[in-house]
């Protein structure tokens, strides 16, 4: 009788659980293992469960590298609510290539500044921006001990620049950039090229004469736009030998491991601007009833299950079958001009917001692939914009975790994007009271006794 019940059990189960995974949740067993313990009178069902609330908060990051990211991040931009935020690019040019035997009859004309859009911007692409070019009065050097450069990094510039342009360009389109630089500078160094100075005799000698430059946006900005590192300064001059003929010497964005974007900002008039705790995490009861994610500011999302365990409560839960995290933007907090991340990993963490593996599903091959998050964005209605995460195995993982579990999961963009992008997102906790939340959902088989 009871090998007759196992049997019939086995054919109708998994329908059965297709069927019903919509069903009301269910109301301390111990784990067992599906397909063990039935007697005749029990019954078998799929339980449905959406009221363990995650807990979320924002994790602020004290730096992010962003040397070697192969692209200028150049500009600025107002949002609602992460403030003012504003980009400038630092890099070193290589000595003069190819320096010329120049004929007695060469003249200096101009000397220009070029760079090309890369497609990339973040805000109204619309409005011009003033671009200054800054030559840096002391050399680009790696910090002591490391490799890298950060959104954090800074070297003085002198205040008067060496050139200024409005800049009005199409992304799409990769528009070029040209600015011309002070005709002082341009002969000067067109002199020191002619005498064979010692200042453009290596790289070396050179950086020590020209350390670098800054561009940055000054006045009303509203975008940052994006530029390849391909970045030249090209010096114009001409020779009548025996006719006038215009040549050209260039000089290129050099050694791109000490390029770098810095990243300011000021949080004021926004939730975020709260002193930052020891811990470096924020409550999203801090900070408006709402977590934020900006990798290049230093801000992640992270989500906490506390009430997980209280599961194992229910008298009638069997086995966990499938859990789903759904990550809904803060209604209202995104449009065209300030976009979600269109991916997002989940990292383990911990309570020290250490970064572990991330969070990945297996195929039907049994590979593991990590998830980004599907968005789907609703741009008709706003309702029904969201990211989606099969967290079964985690779940998992944490219900089996004992004690005081302080685990989590922390979202941030894939690289490339984690560095080099302005993309945000805004996500309200259960207090927030304007729209959908994050939520967990949890199925569960369920065996009663009639």
């Amino acid at each position: 009788m009871q090998f007759f019940a196992i049997r019939s059990m086995r054919k109708w189960i998994v329908p059965l659980c297709l069927m019903i995974l919509s069903c009301i949740a269910g109301c301390k067993k111990a784990d067992i293992q599906f397909g063990e313990q039935f007697v005749d009178a029990n019954y078998t069902n799929v339980v449905a469960v959406d009221t363990l609330t995650p807990e979320i908060s924002t994790v602020v990051r004290d730096s992010v590298i962003t040397s070697q990211t192969g692209n200028l991040l150049i500009g600025g931009y107002t949002d609602p609510f992460f403030g003012k935020i504003s980009s400038s690019a630092f890099f070193v040019l290589s000595n003069p290539s190819s320096i010329p035997d120049f004929h007695v009859s060469a003249a200096y004309d101009s000397i220009v500044l070029q760079m090309r859009g890369d497609s990339t911007f973040y805000g109204d692409t619309t409005v011009a921006q003033q671009f200054s070019v800054n030559r840096l009065t002391s050399m680009i050097e790696l910090p002591e001990g490391s490799n890298y450069l950060y959104n954090t990094s800074n070297f003085p510039a002198a205040s008067t620049p060496l050139g200024t342009s409005a800049v009005l360009i199409r992304p799409s389109q990769k528009d070029s950039v040209k600015i011309r630089l002070s005709n002082t500078w341009g002969q000067e160094l067109f002199n020191f090229m002619q005498e064979k100075a010692v200042q453009t005799s290596s790289a070396n000698d050179f950086e020590h004469y020209f350390n670098g430059i800054r561009i940055t946006a000054t006045g009303t900005s509203a975008a940052v736009l994006g530029f390849s590192d391909s970045v030249t300064v090209r010096l114009f001059y001409h020779e009548s030998n025996p006719y006038a003929e215009v040549k050209t010497v260039d000089l290129t964005l050099t050694a791109r491991n000490r390029q770098f974007n810095q990243i300011k900002f000021d949080r004021t008039g926004t939730a975020l601007n709260l002193p930052i705790p020891e811990n470096k995490e924020l409550a999203s009861a801090q900070t408006g009833h709402a977590a934020y994610t900006q990798s290049l500011t230093g801000l992640l999302m992270k989500v906490r299950f506390p009430t997980l365990r209280s599961l194992l409560q229910r008298s009638d839960f069997i086995r966990l079958m499938n859990a789903q995290l759904i990550i809904p933007p803060l209604p209202g907090s995104y449009d065209h001009t300030y976009m979600p991340p269109p991916q997002l990993m989940a990292s383990a963490t911990n309570i020290n917001n250490q970064l572990g593996g991330s969070l990945a599903v297996s195929g039907a091959t049994g590979t593991q692939s990590v998830q980004y998050g599907n968005l789907k964005v609703d741009w008709i209605y706003g309702e029904d914009t969201y990211y989606t995460y099969d967290v079964t195995g985690y779940v998992a993982q944490q219900l089996a975790t004992a004690g005081d579990n302080t685990n989590g999961l922390i979202f941030l963009p894939p690289s490339p994007a984690y560095d080099n992008s302005f993309n945000r997102l805004v996500v309200g906790d259960p207090q927030n009271g304007k729209g959908k939340n994050i939520q967990l959902k949890i199925y569960y088989i369920s065996v009663q006794t009639e």
